[in-house]
């Protein structure tokens, strides 16, 4: 590590140390649970059983919506989703903390329903060791540098103070045509040139990367020192993992994750094949017309409840994404993990000039309109045509929104608005947020 790196982890763990090595314990704890894997079922049970009753406790004593329910019994209480906690309001939090100190994280998510979430300190933290545990499974320690590359809006990005102390280098991943792809890979050059880099990205950013080496060739990625890349968001597909593996010469792994809770989980045994954290998470795999449990093997709703968020408890948690239970080997021991993961698929929309964008693009901008916006879904009809679907709580005028739809897909764009009740889901239960219709695109 450079000297600046160096520095940048003794004074995090100084500051965390100070702060009562909360993180460090944390961390420990996620090493233990899911990295050494001496941790025996009877123990993971009892750990569970614990952590449960502790919250499910809390909830009961501070929380309105969950007055009255039995603590003993997770089984009976309701399953919710982005849906439930929006439209209950203050009733979801609780009333042991002052909201005005609470962390806002702010998710349009896999349904396309904005969505923000308060988080604890304590919670912040635990997520800080998830960050710490995942990115340390592909050679990351804290100090070396991050390339992120995200839709970057107001309500996402980091500050210049943020990014220098975190050494993350936030990279807008908006334009993915080939001379944005091209530009991008010349920024990866000269942020890796130092001390190496992980890469952060969507799943269909890195798919915009896997075409243009298919056309192009890989040789434009040689000086790129890249010692793992991190895919969330979406699904990851084998070919893109396996192009840009042999591209950059590293090991390439897909994350579960969301904003509102953290780390869920992330492959590396089989491709996205995910072993879930077990030590901030209770998961459940529910059937799709009951709250009860599938068999082993069939495919559900992921449900789940995090530990250790005690000001907005998400308890029975329905994350919107599927999958089934399937045994992987970790370390010598057999243990279930999440395959079958049937969640966050997204359609690649392109611009009136034909240039391929992130569907990220849309998603973080709606953002802005959490407070009216229930649900949405973009639709592509032709090269210059698209519907917007709204669920609102509420009317609106909505021409700033299409003018700023308009900055992100062409001002000669036609852009239709639909209001509606619901966005309809698919088979799987799923909802699509952003959808092409198009047969093709010429370009």
């Amino acid at each position: 590590m450079r000297l600046l790196e160096v520095f940048r982890s003794k004074a995090f763990w100084w500051m965390d140390g100070f702060r009562g090595g909360r993180i460090r314990k944390y961390l420990d704890t996620l090493t233990k649970i899911e990295g050494s894997g001496d941790v025996s079922e009877s123990d993971l049970a009892a750990y569970h059983k614990a952590r449960l009753t502790e919250l499910l406790e809390h909830c009961v004593r501070t929380v309105p919506a969950y007055s009255g329910l039995n603590p003993d019994s997770l089984d009976s209480w309701p399953v919710i989703n982005k849906m439930t906690l929006k439209d209950g309001g203050d009733r979801y939090l609780s009333t042991a903390f002052n909201k005005e100190g609470l962390i806002p994280m702010s998710t349009s998510g896999s349904t396309g329903t904005p969505f923000t979430c308060l988080q604890n300190v304590d919670k912040k933290r635990h997520v800080n060791a998830e960050v710490l545990f995942y990115n340390g499974l592909t050679g990351f320690e804290i100090g070396r540098k991050i390339i992120y590359f995200r839709s970057v809006v107001s309500e996402v990005s980091k500050s210049r103070l943020q990014q220098f102390m975190q050494n993350i280098n936030l990279i807008d991943c908006s334009d993915l045509s080939d001379e944005g792809i091209r530009t991008k890979i010349r920024q990866i050059k000269k942020l890796s040139r130092n001390g190496g880099a992980m890469i952060l990205s969507y799943a269909s950013t890195l798919d915009a990367f896997c075409r243009y080496f298919e056309k192009y060739g890989t040789a434009e990625a040689e000086g790129c020192r890249i010692y793992g890349i991190v895919s969330g968001s979406e699904m990851l597909k084998d070919s893109t993992r396996n192009v840009l593996a042999k591209a950059f010469g590293c090991k390439v792994v897909s994350r579960y994750a969301n904003e509102e809770n953290g780390f869920i989980g992330q492959d590396g045994i089989e491709n996205n094949v995910f072993a879930h954290n077990r030590a901030h998470y209770f998961v459940e795999i529910l059937k799709f017309d009951s709250d009860n449990s599938v068999e082993p093997g069939e495919v559900g709703r992921i449900v789940l409840t995090d530990l250790y968020n005690y000001s907005m408890p998400m308890v029975r948690y329905d994350t919107g994404d599927v999958g089934a239970w399937r045994e992987i080997n970790v370390n010598g021991m057999v243990r279930l993990a999440i395959g079958d993961f049937g969640g966050r698929r997204v359609d690649m929309i392109y611009d009136t000039g034909g240039n391929i964008l992130s569907p990220h693009s849309i998603t973080n901008y709606m953002w802005e309109y959490n407070e009216v916006v229930r649900q949405f879904q973009f639709v592509q009809r032709d090269r210059d045509e698209y519907t917007l679907r709204l669920n609102l709580s509420k009317e609106f005028d909505t021409e700033c929104l299409i003018a700023g739809l308009h900055k992100i897909v062409g001002n000669d764009a036609r852009i239709y608005v639909e209001k509606c009740d619901e966005i309809p889901v698919l088979a799987s239960g799923k909802r699509r947020y952003i959808v092409n219709l198009m047969n093709s695109l010429s370009r």
